[in-house]
């Protein structure tokens, strides 16, 4: 039976100056999907992904890549996955093209049914790069070489693509086309994506996510489970204002406010609103139930870290 992860971590651990980074880490990522990495600046999720790709030691533990341990296979994963770092390895000098084809070249032994320039020719067609393709790197804003920056992590094919914080500094709209770019890429082509940030709100676009805190594994879901464990939620009663109907939501000790045509119920998790609309559907009647945020998620999950070490 074929495996369906094609990511293996397990019991990863890496100390710098006596400082552990990784505290025996492990997770796995399914093929085909979007694995979130989310944590602050610090948290382990570079750290990890220099293990994976072999450009930094560990100190214990196994990285299976495709089912090619790390160990033995060094050659053959890299020629399995693809890298777009934080900062930029390209040449600012070089035309876009130029760029593409340095790293294209790289790849002829490997990749035998296509020359360098139809490697090229591909990637600058499906990012659409074709009116910046003789520009040089360096004049290109910042989302445009961002997606010159994925094309160079895809232009050998890879079946796994890792992206180290690959938004970070750019404006709302350029974010937007990154990932609109990644999404088409991701079905076209069925790519798994390993993504890390610490931007919370990408981590909707996950199929699947971790959290990351001072090199530990502190919480894992979709970022449906996730909301539903950890953030907060709310239940909109729309409703003119009663005092029958204020005293029924004060005896049952619940956190609410009125405003604007409606009552608005807190709960600490999406999980507490639920039982709360369920068991007093008649009741409610014209209700919405809301959850809370990924960024609620992260700072419920990190206050109880902080709570417990208290």
């Amino acid at each position: 039976m074929e495996n369906e992860y094609i990511v293996e971590v397990n019991h990863l651990t890496k100390t710098f100056k006596r400082k552990k980074a990784l505290n025996d880490l492990s997770f796995k990522v399914k093929k085909g999907e979007l694995y979130g990495f989310l944590g602050l600046n610090g948290a382990g999720k570079t750290t990890t992904l220099n293990i994976i790709l072999g450009l930094l030691t560990k100190d214990s533990g196994t990285v299976i890549i495709d089912g090619l341990s790390d160990d033995k296979n060094s050659q053959n994963i890299r020629n399995k996955i693809g890298i777009v770092f934080q900062q930029s390895i390209l040449d600012d000098l070089l035309s876009v093209k130029e760029n593409l084809m340095s790293r294209a070249a790289m790849y002829h032994h490997y990749i035998k049914d296509k020359t360098t320039k139809q490697l090229v020719d591909d990637v600058v067609r499906e990012f659409k790069l074709e009116e910046i393709v003789n520009q040089s790197y360096g004049s290109l804003s910042g989302g445009q070489r961002r997606r010159v920056d994925i094309a160079r992590a895809l232009v050998h094919r890879p079946e796994i693509l890792f992206l180290d914080e690959p938004t970070t500094g750019l404006d709302p709209q350029s974010r937007k086309l990154v990932w609109d770019t990644l999404d088409k890429i991701q079905k076209d082509h069925k790519l798994t994506i390993v993504l890390t940030t610490h931007y919370m709100e990408e981590a909707n676009n996950c199929n699947y996510a971790i959290i990351l805190n001072k090199g530990q594994k502190i919480a894992e879901g979709t970022p449906a489970e996730l909301k539903n464990k950890f953030a907060s939620a709310r239940v909109n009663i729309n409703s003119a204002k009663d005092a029958k109907f204020s005293q029924w939501l004060s005896d049952k000790q619940l956190n609410f406010v009125y405003d604007v045509n409606k009552y608005i119920v807190k709960f600490y998790t999406y999980e507490d609103a639920k039982k709360f609309v369920f068991e007093n559907e008649e009741i409610l009647k014209d209700f919405e139930l809301i959850k809370g945020t990924m960024d609620e998620v992260f700072l419920n999950v990190t206050e109880d870290i902080k709570e417990a070490q208290k």
